[in-house]
Formats: C-alpha cells, structure tokens, sequence
C-alpha cells in the first residue's frame, strides 16, 4: 500500500513537472522535451520513456532495419522502457544539433555522432554517461580490439562502439569489360592504366568529390597516404608535411583527371549517384553503398585496395572511418541508466549485430558471427563485402577523423585548389599541414 501511494505521489509530481515544463518552454525541437537527462519521463503505462536521436532515415536498408530492432526492444519491454525516436536525416545537420542539444543541457537520452580524436568537446562536457561500471567481461568481449580503448576519454567510456565501416573499391564490371579490363588491377600503377582505358572507351573512371566531408576523396588519399608511407603515417599527432604525404597529393592530383565534371562541389548524394546509375566506372565507400546498387548489383564487383609493391602495407587492409558510437546523457536516476544500458546491450548484442548487417547492410565494431549459418550463406554484394572485410589484415582511419577541425574546414576548398592546379600538391599539404598545427 505504501508503495502505491508512493507511486501515485510519485506519478502526480512527474505529471506536474513536465506539464509546468510544456507551458514554460514547449517542445524541445529533436528531442522529445528532455532536459540534460536529468528529468524521467514515463509513460501513461509507467514505463520509462528513452528519447533517442539519430540520423538514419526509415527510408534506407539501414534505417529500416534499426528501426525494426527497436520497435522488437520496445515490445520486449512493453510497461518497463519506451525508446522514443528522433529522426534527421542530414548528417552535417544532425551532428551539429547534437553539439547545440549538449552545450543547452538538452542532451538526448540515447544519440550517435562521428567520433574525431581531435574534438572531444561532447566526452569532456560532463554531459554523457560513464559506461564503465556495467562494462563487463560479456559485453566488452562482443567489441573490436581497440574500439573501447579509443572510445575511452579521460578513463570513462562515455560511448559504445557502434558502425565501424571499411571502405572498399567498387567497380562497374560490365565498364570494365567495355574498356577491355578483364581483372581489377593490384597496383596503383595498374589502377591508372587502367583509368586510361575506361577514358579511351567513353567511360569516366571513378567518382570523386569535394563538397561536406569529402568521403571519397580522402578514402583515395587516405590509401594513396598509407601506400606511400605505412599505415601509421596518419595517426593523430603525426606530421602530415612528408615527403609521402606529397607523393600521394600528387597522385590524387592524377586521378582528379579521371573523374567527373561535377566533382568539384559535389556532395556525397551527387558521387554515389553517378556511380549508381553507370556514370562512373568505381567508387570508395562503405557498405551502406550496397542498398543504392539493387538494380544493377550483378554488375558490381568489390575489390581491396591497391599497393605499390613494396611490401608498405599489408596484402589486403582497410581505410576505415572512425567510430559512429552510440551516447547516452548523464542521468542521476538509476533506473534511467538500467534502462538506458539494457538498451545499449540490446542494440549490440550478436543477434542485433547481424540482423543489422544482413538487413540494414551496416558494418560494425561489434562482433559478427562468420560462421552463423545465415551469414555464410549471404550472397550479392553483401557476402562479398563481409568476406572481404572478415580477412582484413590491418586497417587505418579516414585521414580526415585525425586532422584538427580547422583543417578539416579548410580541406574542400585546398581539395578543389588541388583539382584545378590553382596550387601544386606540395602546396596542398603544406597549406593542410598549416592548418592542422
């Protein structure tokens, strides 16, 4: 009885307090009304409500099938936990609202960003929650070697590894068979040789761009960097004004020759589109490529990156992009967390990591089971994408995740001064370096 009334109390305060901040401050745009975690919202049935924000859209492979997995969580946990979702699909758009939402002290419940090393602004704001009490032997086992370590600030793990994406080449096999191509080539050289043949045959080569963050582009000198110097030559701290550094500037420069006439202020939508429809011959992206390429996926092939052939980089590696981690507000409700962490260890446990790579197409840090019966049997681009990423021998990350934010702003524009020798490729990566100091 006591208990109930307690509820009940409880209940009438609750309802008081989001009533009064409904009248004072309306709707929080993006987040469902919450106030820096602090504040538990329930619903009629009493269950905990959890507002998540994110930026995957229903409308693809992704998205749909995230959003599958958490309608499956709520159902689970009808009258305990109600996760609440939050939609913006316009990525650059959303990270920058995360940031406001943090430094307003309207933190979202549950949130993803991009994790840079060089601007941890969000995991030194004392906003986000420290996961490391619940992080134990089970659940950190179901992690990538390394992506906790890196996701740990200051000695808290204020974020989950989550989407942990490989860039791979994809190429038009019907072009290259037009163009009289009959094997991807190995080496960069070859690469090249074999751009001139797809020029000589009416088919632009590869899809590049310029514009937001520049994902292909620095995929290609991302390699272009690692072939010419090792894998560590882009860590954060490391000194980008190389000589390496300006032997791969200088073979982007080439490839900018093979591209189309709208890469230069191109976003990704425009890059990925021209490769999709048959405009361009190859593209360096991550898996969620694989949903736009249904239509002619027969046509596509996914090849490893190529070398110089002198022993730099391993056989087969990986650009990756950094981390796009799960976070949590801090909240001094400890039913809140539980909530929460039973939402995180839901969301990356073995058979929501699969059903998210073989639905939604998303690679991630979280461990995927290759000898399940199901994902072996996968087929089409998928299968071989995660057959080619499951022998990865080494990886780096996407130059761009380790460079300051001021280099990152000024990185279009020195791109498209590059594309059309306004600067030579030693200026360019001096002019980065500059910036990055």
């Amino acid at each position: 009885m006591i208990r109930q009334k307690r509820r009940k109390l409880m209940k009438k305060r609750i309802l008081s307090i989001l009533l009064t901040a409904s009248l004072t401050a309306g709707l929080m745009a993006g987040c469902g009304g919450q106030s820096g975690g602090n504040e538990t919202e329930r619903s009629d049935s009493g269950a905990i409500v959890l507002d998540m924000y994110h930026s995957w859209s229903t409308d693809t492979e992704r998205g749909a099938a995230l959003d599958k997995l958490i309608q499956q969580f709520n159902k689970e946990n009808e009258g305990e936990i109600e996760v609440k979702v939050t939609i913006n699909p316009d990525f650059p758009a959303y990270q920058e609202k995360v940031k406001t939402m943090i430094s307003t002290d309207t933190t979202p419940d549950i949130f993803h960003y991009n994790f840079n090393p060089n601007d941890l602004s969000r995991q030194e704001s004392g906003k986000l929650m420290d996961f490391t009490e619940y992080m134990d032997d089970e659940w950190r086992s179901r992690f990538g070697e390394g992506d906790l370590e890196n996701l740990t600030i200051n000695g808290e793990i204020t974020s989950i590894p989550f989407e942990k994406a490989g860039a791979v080449i994809y190429y038009n096999k019907e072009l290259f068979a037009q163009a009289g191509i009959d094997e991807f080539p190995d080496t960069w050289d070859g690469l090249l040789d074999a751009c001139d043949k797809l020029e000589a045959a009416g088919i632009t080569p590869i899809s590049l761009y310029t514009a937001d963050d520049a994902w292909y582009t620095c995929n290609l000198l991302t390699y272009l960097a690692a072939g010419y110097a090792g894998l560590d030559t882009l860590n954060k701290g490391g000194d980008i004004n190389t000589q390496e550094m300006k032997q791969a500037a200088e073979m982007l420069r080439k490839f900018w020759n093979y591209t189309t006439g709208d890469a230069i202020g191109a976003n990704y939508s425009v890059a990925s589109n021209n490769f999709a429809s048959g405009k361009t011959a190859m593209a360096i992206d991550g898996p969620w490529l694989i949903g736009s390429l249904s239509e002619v996926e027969d046509k596509i092939g996914i090849a490893k990156a190529p070398s110089f052939g002198d022993g730099k980089v391993p056989d087969n590696y990986v650009v990756t992009d950094a981390q796009t981690p799960w976070a949590a507000a801090a909240t001094d409700d400890q039913d809140k967390a539980d909530a929460i962490v039973k939402f995180m260890k839901f969301i990356t446990s073995e058979e929501s990591v699969k059903q998210l790579t073989l639905d939604g197409a998303v690679f991630l840090s979280p461990k995927l089971d290759m000898e399940d019966p199901d994902v072996k049997a996968t087929g089409g681009l998928l299968g071989e994408y995660l057959a080619l990423n499951s022998t990865v021998e080494d990886s780096t990350i996407n130059m761009q995740r380790n460079l300051s934010t001021a280099a990152n702003a000024a990185l279009p524009s020195l791109l498209e001064s590059l594309a059309l020798d306004n600067i030579t490729p030693d200026e360019f990566v001096e002019q980065l370096a500059t910036e990055n100091e």
